[in-house]
């Protein structure tokens, strides 16, 4: 009898520590989202919308695509064209080759 009177006040007792972190916990989190709402934008947000209106600009669309292209040709190309000039001379090779193994199989004819 005594023993199930400790287990009931005991249990009791987990009840109401669980209610007082739950209620806690609720007004933790209701406090942060005051808090946040409160705020201004963060940096980045308005970087971002910057960078949207400059895109958005039809100038800077065509200053943006000059310096791609001038990119592409001091940088990218001088570093491809040994490459490029490779790869064409085996092309050139393998299309010889396919003439000349096509002019013969005529020639049997």
């Amino acid at each position: 009898m005594v023993q199930d009177q400790m287990t009931e006040e005991e249990s009791g007792a987990n009840y109401s520590t669980g209610a007082i972190v739950a209620t806690a916990v609720a007004a933790g989190v209701i406090a942060f989202l005051v808090r946040r709402s409160r705020q201004q934008e963060p940096p980045t947000v308005k970087r971002v919308r910057i960078v949207k209106e400059a895109l958005e600009d039809s100038d800077a669309r065509s200053r943006t695509a000059a310096a791609t292209r001038d990119y592409v040709l001091d940088r990218v190309l001088p570093e491809l064209k040994p490459v490029l000039l490779d790869l064409l001379r085996d092309v050139k090779k393998y299309v010889d080759d396919a003439f000349k193994r096509l002019e013969s199989t005529v020639r049997s004819m």
